[in-house]
């Protein structure tokens, strides 16, 4: 497939000058749900709390399975039946999606700035991509400063990794071709990344120039988005990704959710011979180990 037909949003045009396609409206669906401008600080002061083990039922509860759910796409009945406990609660999920800076936020700069050939929708699925990854890189390395451990992101990349799968009957097409949209909200290696860094900054002398805590907030965007860039996938296999994330789930449809994942992967519908696709089933160990327990595919790939 030939995806150089026409440039990006070389059609599109908005009253405020920025393109977006009118024929992707689960694109801006999402774009609309998850990408919002930046809050200020003062408003969100929630601490982040260590999750607790809980239930489904528990209405004590009810909005952190709420939060959850909605990033990894599996319900809160789903948890229970797989005996998982809460990973976030959603003040954790709140604090690490806030807006650190206190600078908006805007999704169709990166649009503006891919400047690939892509045909739109994919240019806009791509941009977003990039978009988020900076973000999510920069929450990542906040967390660790201001907090001294980076568990909060790591889950965070657990979730939204899985959330690429779970979700993935959200798609936007072209020319026949379906493509994942919460594959965009995959952030994983960009967030692992930036603990990566962080915990390395961490452990220098405390009076070091690079140590995490003598960075300021502009310089912490700086190295978000040095690591956003130096990790992203480039537009060919982003695409690949979010096309296998989005047909592998749209085979698997008629199962539980128990068992979708591990009918993918044993269908061979999600190889795990790329950096994705493992980071995927480490996730699906960490959250739902009962699932693949039992799957030697995922057991050998994993550590």
């Amino acid at each position: 497939m030939n995806l150089r037909q026409k440039p990006a949003n070389d059609d599109l045009h908005t009253d405020d000058g920025i393109g977006l396609s009118a024929r992707s409206p689960r694109l801006l669906e999402w774009l609309s749900r998850l990408t919002q401008p930046g809050f200020a600080l003062d408003l969100l002061n929630a601490p982040i709390e260590k999750a607790k083990a809980t239930t489904p039922s528990d209405p004590a509860h009810r909005d952190d399975w709420q939060a959850v759910a909605h990033i990894c796409g599996y319900s809160q009945q789903d948890f229970a039946s797989a005996e998982a406990p809460l990973p976030l609660s959603a003040a954790a999920i709140d604090f690490f999606r806030r807006n650190h800076r206190g600078t908006e936020h805007h999704a169709s700069r990166d649009f503006l700035t891919a400047r690939c050939d892509l045909p739109s929708p994919l240019a806009e699925l791509y941009g977003l991509y990039l978009h988020r990854a900076r973000l999510d890189a920069e929450s990542a390395l906040f967390l660790a400063q201001s907090t001294g451990s980076t568990r909060v992101a790591r889950m965070m990349a657990d979730l939204l990794a899985i959330g690429g799968f779970a979700n993935g009957l959200e798609f936007v097409g072209y020319l026949g071709i379906t493509y994942s949209v919460p594959a965009a909200f995959d952030t994983s290696a960009q967030i692992d990344r930036a603990n990566h860094e962080a915990l390395r900054r961490m452990a220098l002398p405390a009076d070091h120039p690079s140590h995490l805590l003598k960075l300021t907030p502009d310089e912490i965007g700086v190295l978000a988005s040095s690591i956003a860039e130096k990790n992203a996938l480039d537009p060919a296999d982003f695409l690949e990704k979010a096309n296998l994330l989005s047909e592998s789930r749209q085979d698997v449809t008629r199962l539980p959710p128990s068992q979708q994942f591990a009918t993918a992967v044993i269908e061979r519908d999600l190889p795990l011979v790329t950096s994705w696709a493992l980071r995927l089933a480490e996730a699906y160990a960490r959250v739902f180990p009962a699932w693949v327990a039992g799957l030697p595919e995922v057991q050998s790939v994993i550590h």
